[in-house]
């Protein structure tokens, strides 16, 4: 599988991988891709939200928490561009 990241997106995972943080961009993509997995259950077992703000919210605290949690830098992208590209995969 082949996947065309944006400009931005790529940069992520090059500093990511700079920084030492991970011997591989493969693997970077990986541990977003475990935390996504992650995330999904955690979620999937509160069934259906009542107010449609609290979905977003919950999302974006994830996004948030595994930025700090993973020493990603944002630079000049932002948490909606993130939250965009996730519901691409």
């Amino acid at each position: 599988m082949n996947v065309k990241l944006t400009p931005e997106l790529e940069q992520i995972v090059k500093d990511e991988v700079n920084a030492g943080h991970f011997r591989t961009a493969e693997e970077v993509i990986a541990r977003a891709l475990q935390a996504l997995r992650e995330q999904q259950r955690s979620t999937s077992h509160i069934g259906v939200i009542d107010k449609p703000g609290i979905a977003h919210e919950m999302a974006v605290k994830d996004m948030l928490a595994f930025v700090e949690k993973n020493h990603v830098r944002l630079k000049d992208i932002s948490v909606k561009d993130l939250i965009h590209e996730g519901h691409r995969l």
